[in-house]
């Protein structure tokens, strides 16, 4: 797999009910997919794919899927609390023949490095997928350390990590520890320049849903300062809290309702929509209607 571009970890819209919105989620996918991104995640952390039972995972992905219809990659995104939940999302993706994984460390659990690099062998090795990992200690508790990273380098499934740890010295220590063996994936979106200047090829990341051009620019050495500029006060706001209610806030307001997250999360008040709508419209035509990218 070649890990260059902007992957997006789509959105998951929900109706007024709470049940997924299969007619919003194609539409998610073709705005994306009209702006030029490389890639999707399905079911990744933006995507709530932690509140979503198995079988809404399989109707989720399978749609994507369709939509996409083989223009782009797709990685299916595993998480779960045990092994045998992450076997069931790997197997899944399998299923539905995507392209690759994105693996995250399971959650709540707090696995040993040894025990981290285990789960992870299972579940690549069950899929046989190549596979992308996802170091988020923030959300799971535990980092894919250099002991765990150890183990998990001479698998050649094992294709890139997404670096997501706020750490940005990993940049520089995964890639003088293991070369061209494990490809660095920007994870952090306020500092993802810090990343392309090391020699970063490829960015997943979810405010993509929201700002997919001015994404794709930033990998350009040439616009990268320009959309940097108009687009990190947004960064640095959605990273700053309530990441996936103001990604599904600020795509409203730019023209594609995909609905409020699934609780326990809430939509955002209306001070902060009314912060995040004055960031947008800061940002021009960096931050142009969905509908008509």
């Amino acid at each position: 797999m070649d890990l260059t571009g902007v992957y997006v970890p789509l959105v998951t819209p929900f109706d007024e009910s709470g049940r997924v919105d299969q007619a919003r989620l194609g539409s998610a996918v073709e705005a994306v997919l009209a702006a030029g991104v490389h890639g999707i995640v399905a079911c990744g952390t933006t995507g709530e794919g932690y509140a979503l039972s198995l079988e809404e995972r399989r109707a989720v992905t399978a749609r994507i899927k369709e939509v996409v219809a083989g223009s782009v990659p797709i990685l299916g995104g595993v998480g779960g609390m045990s092994t045998d939940q992450a076997l069931d999302h790997a197997l899944l993706a399998k299923a539905l023949e995507l392209d690759g994984l994105m693996v995250a460390a399971p959650a709540y659990c707090l696995p040993t490095p040894s025990e981290l690099a285990t789960h992870v062998s299972a579940v690549v090795n069950a899929a046989n997928l190549p596979t992308v990992l996802y170091d988020y200690p923030q959300r799971t508790g535990v980092s894919f350390d250099i002991e765990a990273l150890d183990a998990l380098a001479p698998m050649e499934l094992i294709v890139g990590i997404k670096e997501a740890s706020g750490d940005l010295d990993r940049i520089g220590e995964v890639a003088t520890r293991y070369g061209d063996a494990i490809d660095i994936v920007c994870g952090a979106d306020a500092a993802a320049p810090v990343f392309f200047d090391a020699g970063v090829r490829c960015w997943i990341g979810g405010i993509a849903n929201l700002l997919p051009t001015a994404h794709i620019a930033m990998l350009d050495p040439a616009t990268r300062s320009e959309a940097y500029a108009a687009i990190v006060p947004i960064l640095e706001f959605i990273e700053s809290g309530s990441y996936n209610a103001k990604v599904k806030a600020g795509m409203a307001m730019r023209g594609l309702d995909v609905g409020v997250p699934r609780a326990p999360l809430a939509a955002v008040d209306t001070s902060t929509s009314a912060e995040l709508a004055d960031l947008l419209n800061a940002a021009g035509t960096w931050a142009p209607a969905l509908s008509d990218v």
